[in-house]
C-alpha cells in the first residue's frame, strides 16, 4: 500500500490537548448547525421547536395533506397550490404530479439553448439523432457491446427509453453532466422531488412553491433536449421514523414508485424501456443508442420477467473528473423492458408478489422474489393460479434493489464502462456533511467530521486525497489517464474538467484550514469513549469492592449465628 507522510505536531500535555478538542467540538458543531439551518432549511425560526412536536398525518383519499400546526410553516400556501396539481394518495404518503416541459410555456427571460456551450467535439457526438438508420454503423454498435442486431423478423426502430430518478439538492454541476449525456434521446424523464431526506429530516421544496423554484425548473425542463418530455413530481410522505424500524431506504423505496405512474401518464407501452438511476447516474450515451436498436435478449417481447435487468458497468469519479476509480465499478443505471414495470405490464400474466409494506409496498418478501429466489412465489402464488415460471411485475425500486439480470460493457481489452457515476459532486463541503448527516445510512458525527474522515475508508477519502495530488493504486492519476474508450461528454470540455477539478480543491483546501489533516474531532469522541469505558470500569471495581464486603458480612453474621447455635 502506498504511504503518506505525515507532519507530526508538537506534544502537547493530554489535558490542553482534550480542552482544544472539546472547544473545536462545541464551535464547529454551532457552526455547522447555524449553516444548515440558514442556508439549507431556510425555515421559520420556530421549525426546531414545531418539528419537535409535529407530525404528519396519513393522506385522506382526496390527496390533500393534513400537518399539525407549526409543522412546515412554508407549507400552507404550497399546500393550496399543491393539492391543484393531479394526485394519487398511497399507503405511505401521496405523489402531486405537475406539467410537463410540453405543456409548459417558458417565459422569455428564462429561455436558453443548451447547445450554446458545446465544443465542436460536443456537437459532433451528440447530434446523433437523426430518424435515419445508418445500418452499417448500428450494426457495429451492436457488436460492441455483444448485442446482436434485429433480423428480418424483427422491426427496425428505435425503442422509446423512459427515465426516473430522484432530484433534491444534487448541484447543477451533475445534473448538466448527465443530462448532456442523455441530451434528446429519452422520450421521458421522470424526476421526484420530496420535502424530506431519507431519515425524514425535513427540507425546502427545490423545484416548487417560489420564483426561484419556477426559475430552476425552467431551466431543468430545457436540459435534455426539445425532444424529451421533462417532469418534476413531488412526494409527501405519511410515515413517521417510528414507523420505518431505522430502514431509512425505505422512504427512497417510496418515493421511487412515483415514476411507474408518470410513465404510464406518458404513454409508456409493453415495449418501451425504463430506466431507474440517481440524477447523478447515466448510461453512456452510446450504450443508450445500442439500447433503442440492438437485440439486446430482456428486451425480446414474451419475458418471464424473473431476470429482466440490463445494468451498468460503471465507471466512478469521486467530487471531480480528474478523480476516478481504477479497477472498481459501480452497477447502476438499471434497465428493464416496459412489459416487466409495474403500471406498466399485465399482471395478469406476472401475478403481483408479496412485500414488507401493506403486502404490495416496500421490499420483496423472502422466497417472493427477493434477491432473486422465488419457491414461495412458485408454490404459494402461481400454483394457485396453475401458472409456472413467470416473476411479478417491477417497482421501480426493484430496479436497483432486486437481482435478476446481466452486467454489459464493452467488447475491448479494457472491458471499457456502459456508464458513469459522478459521485459528490458538490458545491462546498456543508452539502457533502448535510447529505452523509441526513441521508440513507446517516452518520451522526458527519457534521463535526474533517471531510477526509466522513468516509474514511473510501469515497470522500479518495476524493480529498486526490484533490491533494496524493493519488493511490486504486486511483486514476488524471481524466486522460482512463483506460479504455469511454469518456462522459461533458468533461471533454477541458475547461469544464479543470473549472470542476479547482473547485473541488478549494473546497479541500479550506475544509484542512479548518480542521486540520488529523481528525481531531474524532480523537475527541475516541476520547469521550475512553474516558466513558474508564468510568465504567471504576464503578465495575465499586460495585465489586461492595459485594466484597457484603459478602464478608455476611461471613461473619453467619460465623456468630455458628457460635450462639453452639
Amino acid at each position: 500500500m502506498p504511504t503518506t507522510t505525515m507532519t507530526q505536531p508538537l506534544p502537547r500535555s493530554s489535558t490542553s490537548q482534550s480542552l482544544r478538542r472539546l472547544i473545536a467540538s462545541l464551535a464547529i458543531t454551532i457552526l455547522c448547525t447555524i449553516n444548515l439551518y440558514y442556508n439549507i432549511y431556510n425555515l421559520d425560526g420556530d421549525l426546531l421547536k414545531d418539528i419537535a412536536r409535529s407530525y404528519l398525518h396519513p393522506i385522506h383519499n382526496n390527496g390533500q395533506i393534513e400537518r399539525e400546526q407549526g409543522f412546515f410553516d412554508d407549507w400552507g400556501a404550497s399546500n393550496s397550490e399543491m393539492n391543484k396539481l393531479k394526485n394519487i394518495s398511497l399507503p405511505h404518503g401521496s405523489f402531486f404530479f405537475g406539467p410537463d416541459s410540453h405543456q409548459v410555456d417558458i417565459p422569455e427571460s428564462d429561455v436558453f439553448d443548451p447547445s450554446a456551450s458545446w465544443s465542436s467535439l460536443q456537437h459532433e457526438l451528440l447530434d446523433d439523432d437523426s430518424d435515419a438508420i445508418n445500418v452499417e454503423l448500428e450494426k457495429k454498435r451492436c457488436a460492441t457491446y455483444d448485442f446482436g442486431f434485429p433480423d428480418a423478423t424483427m422491426p427496425l426502430k428505435r425503442r422509446r427509453l423512459f427515465y426516473g430518478a430522484l432530484i433534491s439538492g444534487d448541484s447543477a454541476e451533475v445534473i448538466k453532466a448527465t443530462s448532456m449525456e442523455q441530451y434528446n434521446i429519452y422520450h421521458t424523464v421522470s424526476l421526484i422531488e420530496s420535502n424530506t431526506t431519507q431519515n425524514l429530516t425535513p427540507k425546502k421544496w427545490r423545484f416548487f412553491g417560489s420564483k426561484d423554484a419556477s426559475k430552476e425548473l425552467n431551466w431543468l425542463y430545457q436540459l435534455f433536449g426539445p425532444k424529451t418530455k421533462v417532469s418534476v413530481d413531488y412526494y409527501v410522505t405519511s410515515q413517521r421514523k417510528d414507523q420505518i424500524d431505522g430502514d431509512e431506504l425505505l422512504i427512497e423505496y417510496f418515493q421511487r414508485e412515483g415514476h411507474s405512474y408518470r410513465w404510464k401518464f406518458n404513454g409508456m407501452r409493453p415495449d418501451d424501456i425504463a430506466i431507474i438511476a440517481d440524477i447523478d447516474e447515466t448510461f453512456s450515451r452510446d450504450f443508450l443508442r445500442a439500447l433503442q436498436i440492438c437485440d439486446v435478449p430482456q428486451f425480446r417481447p414474451g419475458q418471464s420477467c424473473r431476470e429482466p435487468k440490463v445494468l451498468g458497468s460503471t465507471l466512478i469519479f469521486e467530487s471531480s473528473p480528474e478523480c476516478a476509480w481504477k479497477g472498481r465499478r459501480w452497477f447502476h443505471p438499471d434497465a428493464i423492458l416496459g412489459e416487466c414495470a409495474d403500471q406498466i405490464g399485465d399482471t395478469k400474466l406476472h401475478p403481483p408478489t408479496k412485500r414488507d409494506r401493506w403486502e404490495s409496498h416496500g421490499t420483496r418478501l423472502d422466497y417472493y422474489g427477493h434477491d432473486n429466489e422465488y419457491t414461495y412465489y412458485d408454490t404459494k402464488v402461481l400454483a394457485d393460479l396453475n401458472m409456472e415460471g413467470q416473476g411479478p411485475l417491477w417497482l421501480p425500486h426493484d430496479f436497483r434493489r432486486e437481482e435478476g439480470g446481466e452486467d454489459a460493457w464493452k467488447n475491448d481489452e479494457w472491458e471499457s464502462p456502459t456508464a458513469y457515476h459522478f459521485h459528490n459532486f458538490f458545491m462546498s463541503g456543508e452539502e457533502v456533511r448535510f447529505k452523509y448527516s441526513t441521508y440513507g445510512h446517516a452518520d451522526s458525527k458527519a457534521l463535526v467530521k474533517s471531510l477526509r474522515h466522513i468516509h474514511a475508508d473510501g469515497d470522500i477519502m479518495l476524493a480529498v486525497m486526490c484533490a491533494l495530488g496524493n493519488h493511490t493504486e486504486d486511483t486514476e492519476s488524471s481524466f486522460e489517464s482512463i483506460a479504455g474508450t469511454s469518456r462522459p461528454i461533458y468533461y471533454l470540455n477541458k475547461e469544464a474538467r479543470q473549472a470542476r477539478h479547482s473547485m473541488w480543491q478549494d473546497i479541500v483546501r479550506r475544509d484542512e484550514e479548518m480542521y486540520g489533516q488529523s481528525n481531531d474531532i474524532d480523537d475527541y469522541y475516541e476520547e469521550e469513549e475512553d474516558e466513558d469505558e474508564e468510568d465504567d470500569d471504576e464503578e465495575d471495581d465499586e460495585e465489586a469492592d461492595e459485594d466484597q464486603e457484603d459478602d464478608e458480612e455476611e461471613d461473619e453474621d453467619q460465623e456468630g449465628e455458628d457460635e450462639e447455635e453452639k
